[in-house]
């Protein structure tokens, strides 16, 4: 018998994305990419994957440390979306004016609330 029933997780899901996810989040995924004479990539095209929500706040100590490989000196946030939103690695996501890469995908867990990932910030 599971402990939680599907309707009350998706009611708390549904809850909790209304209580956290307080901005407009664009997804682009990089559509194909431009490789040089040696088949390395130059740069990439992007478009726009899907418009959702989004929540952000600073990575724990712990994040950046268990993902510092990635990060390194990145200014870096983790971003919540709502549950099962599809987005991978190096996708980006547009939140109030900040373009955002995604670095690592959190992997979701047994009744998981958000789909979260650590992205870090593009300067242009």
């Amino acid at each position: 018998m599971n402990p939680i029933s599907l309707a009350e997780l998706t009611s708390i899901r549904q809850e909790a994305t209304a209580a956290v996810c307080d901005q407009t989040c664009q997804i682009f995924r990089s559509t194909v990419p431009v490789t040089d004479a040696y088949s390395s990539p130059t740069n990439k095209n992007y478009g726009l994957l899907s418009t959702t929500v989004a929540g952000m706040s600073q990575p724990s100590a712990n994040q950046l440390a268990n993902y510092n490989f990635k990060i390194g000196s990145l200014a870096a946030w983790h971003v919540r979306l709502p549950n099962s939103t599809d987005v991978e690695e190096q996708d980006r996501l547009v939140i109030a004016g900040e373009t955002l890469e995604v670095q690592v995908l959190l992997t979701p867990q047994s009744y998981s609330i958000f789909t979260g990932v650590i992205a870090s910030e593009i300067k242009s």
